[in-house]
C-alpha cells in the first residue's frame, strides 16, 4: 500500500512540473496567437508612415522588434480593422484584408532589421464606404499588450467625377438616339445619347451614329461595317458583310457588337414602332452568328420589354454614367407570386448583394428601404434618413442616385414612377411624382456658368 501511495505522489509531481496547459474552462483557443518568446521579454510594436491617405487601394504596416524573436500565427488574418467617421464606429471588426493571407500555425521571425511587413487591402469599393473622411484603427492579433497592439490612420476617399443629369427633351429640332458604346476594357455597354437633326430614316441614323463611334474617348465603338439597315412596317433588317469577321470573332467582342445594335435599335422605338430585328449576312439569313448565337437570336428577335434592370453607376475620366444591368431573378428569389412591394426590396438589396466588379454602387450603404407601396401603377419607396443625408454636398451624385433608383424601379412589372418618402414623410424638394427622363447620360452638356 506504501509503494502505491509513493507511486501516486511521484505521478502528480511529474504532471505539475511538466509543460501541459491544463484548461479547466470552456475556452476557445483557435483564434489565438502565440509568442514562443516569453511575453514579457516581447517587444512587437507596430509601425506605419502611412498615416493621411487619400482615395488608397492598400497601406502598408509593419511589426517592429528591437530583439530577434519568433512569432506564431495561430488565425487566418492578423489585422482587424475598425472604421470611425468622426467618433461614431461605422464598422467594426474587419477581418482577412491581407493581400496575402497568413497561414494557420504559420512562424514569422521578426527582429530589427527584419520586420514583418503586412500590405492590407483598403480599396473603397471592398470596404463599401461612401466618399469621406475616417479614422482607421488597425489592431494587431500577434501583439498582446494593449498599448502596442494598435495603429490608427486618416483615411479619405474622394472619387469626384461629375454625373450630368438626363434629358426629360430633345432639344428642339433633334432627335435623341441613344447608342450604345463598350467601356475601354470591354467590360459593359455604356448609353449615351446623341442629339441630332433627322435627315433620314432613323434606324440607319442610329446604326452610322454608332459607326461613327464616341466623342468620348474612354469608349469604344463595337460596331464597325454594315452594308444596310432597312425599316419595314416595324421590322428592322441589319445586313452586314461577310469580309468583316469582327463580329464573328472573339465571344467577348462579339456579344458586345450584337447587344450594341439591339439595344441602339430596339431604343428608337420612342419615335418608331419597332417589332422585331433580323440579322443578315451578305444579305442572307444565318443559322448563327455572332461567335454562336442561335438562329432566333438573330431571326425575328422580338422587341421585349427588359424587366428587373439594376442601374449601376460607371467613372470615365471625371463623368459618370449610368448603366443598366439585366439582375438575376432567380438568385434574388423574385417570384411571380410576389407582390411589387416584395419585389421592389429585393431589387433595391441587389445594390449591395451584385456581384458587379466593374460598376459602382450609386446607392450608399447608409440608405435603406424601409418598405415600399403600390399605388396604382406609381411605386412609393420609403427611405430611413440615410437617404437624405446621402452624397452630402455632392447634388449631382445625389440627382445619380435618385435617377439610378428611378430607371430601376420602374423596370419592374406593372410599375411607371415612383415616388421617394422619407420615414413616411415627403422631402421638401421631392413632393412630385417621378417617371424616368427619356434621354440617359447626354453625351455633349451645356455648362452653365
Amino acid at each position: 500500500m506504501r509503494i502505491f501511495s509513493n507511486i501516486i505522489i511521484i505521478a502528480l509531481i511529474g504532471l505539475f512540473s511538466s509543460t501541459y496547459l491544463l484548461n479547466l474552462s470552456p475556452i476557445d483557443y483557435r483564434g489565438t496567437i502565440e509568442i514562443e518568446t516569453p511575453v514579457e521579454n516581447s517587444s512587437l510594436s507596430l509601425e506605419s508612415k502611412e498615416n493621411d491617405l487619400l482615395n488608397p487601394e492598400s497601406i502598408t504596416i509593419n511589426h517592429i522588434s528591437d530583439i530577434e524573436e519568433s512569432v506564431k500565427s495561430v488565425s487566418d488574418s492578423i489585422f482587424t480593422l475598425d472604421v470611425y467617421h468622426g467618433d461614431t464606429l461605422v464598422k467594426g471588426g474587419i477581418r482577412n484584408l491581407e493581400l496575402v493571407s497568413p497561414s494557420v500555425n504559420m512562424s514569422i521571425s521578426v527582429s530589427k532589421d527584419n520586420p514583418i511587413i503586412t500590405t492590407l487591402n483598403i480599396n473603397q469599393k471592398k470596404l463599401g464606404l461612401e466618399d469621406g473622411t475616417y479614422r482607421f484603427v488597425f489592431t494587431s492579433n500577434l501583439i498582446a499588450v494593449e498599448g502596442r497592439s494598435s495603429v490608427s490612420s486618416t483615411v479619405t476617399y474622394d472619387t469626384g467625377g461629375t454625373y450630368y443629369p438626363a434629358a426629360v427633351q430633345a432639344p428642339v429640332g433633334t432627335k435623341g438616339f441613344t447608342l450604345y458604346f463598350a467601356t475601354e476594357n470591354a467590360d459593359t455597354l455604356i448609353p449615351v445619347t446623341r442629339f441630332l437633326v433627322e435627315d433620314k430614316s432613323i434606324t440607319r441614323m442610329a446604326i452610322e451614329q454608332l459607326q461613327n463611334g464616341p466623342l468620348n474617348s474612354g469608349f469604344v465603338s463595337m460596331i464597325k461595317d454594315v452594308t444596310n439597315t432597312t425599316y419595314n412596317n416595324g421590322n428592322v433588317v441589319i445586313d452586314i458583310p461577310s469580309s468583316y469577321e469582327g463580329y464573328n470573332n472573339g465571344s467577348t467582342s462579339a456579344l458586345l457588337a450584337y447587344k450594341a445594335f439591339v439595344k441602339t435599335i430596339f431604343d428608337v422605338d420612342r419615335y418608331w414602332p419597332i417589332h422585331n430585328l433580323t440579322f443578315t449576312v451578305d444579305r442572307k439569313k444565318s443559322d448563327t452568328y455572332f461567335h454562336g448565337l442561335p438562329s432566333e437570336a438573330i431571326n425575328a428577335l422580338s422587341n421585349k420589354e427588359r424587366n428587373y434592370l439594376l442601374y449601376m453607376a460607371y467613372r470615365i475620366d471625371d463623368r459618370y454614367y449610368l448603366f443598366d444591368y439585366e439582375a438575376d431573378i432567380q438568385k434574388l428569389g423574385i417570384n411571380a407570386g410576389d407582390t411589387a412591394e416584395m419585389k421592389a426590396q429585393k431589387l433595391f438589396d441587389a445594390y449591395f448583394d451584385s456581384d458587379i466588379t466593374y460598376g459602382i454602387n450609386p446607392v450608399p450603404e447608409s440608405v435603406k428601404l424601409m418598405n415600399a407601396k403600390l399605388e396604382g401603377k406609381n411605386l412609393i419607396l420609403n427611405f430611413n434618413d440615410g437617404f437624405s443625408n446621402a452624397h452630402k454636398g455632392k447634388e449631382n451624385l445625389k440627382q445619380m442616385m435618385l435617377e439610378s433608383l428611378i430607371y430601376t424601379f420602374t423596370s419592374i412589372p406593372g410599375v411607371d414612377s415612383i415616388k421617394i418618402t422619407v420615414n413616411g414623410e415627403e422631402p421638401k424638394n421631392l413632393t412630385q411624382v417621378l417617371y424616368p427622363p427619356e434621354f440617359i447620360n447626354p453625351e455633349t452638356v451645356q455648362v452653365q456658368n
